[in-house]
């Protein structure tokens, strides 16, 4: 599960920080009902698993420098110069 609710199976969720006892949860979806102006939606109790680990992100980061430094050094650039 994404979305997994309290210990004893509840969760709340707030719209622009007041409670809606609209929110209906089937299986791993949760439906909530809210208007057109709300900008801001909370669910309470809940935990997300992120979609990139630490590792990616470190991972990541090395593949960015190392480019930069590569492009640097080698006079490689995305934009031909004029």
């Amino acid at each position: 599960d994404i979305i997994t609710p309290f210990n004893d199976g509840s969760f709340f969720v707030l719209v622009n920080g007041e409670e809606s006892d609209d929110a209906e949860q089937n299986g791993n979806s949760i439906t909530i009902p809210f208007d057109a102006d709300a900008t801001e939606i909370e669910i309470v109790g809940t935990h997300v698993v992120p979609e990139f680990g630490t590792i990616a992100m470190i991972v990541l980061a090395v593949a960015i420098v190392s480019i930069i430094a590569v492009s640097a050094k080698s006079r490689l650039s995305i934009m031909p110069r004029i």
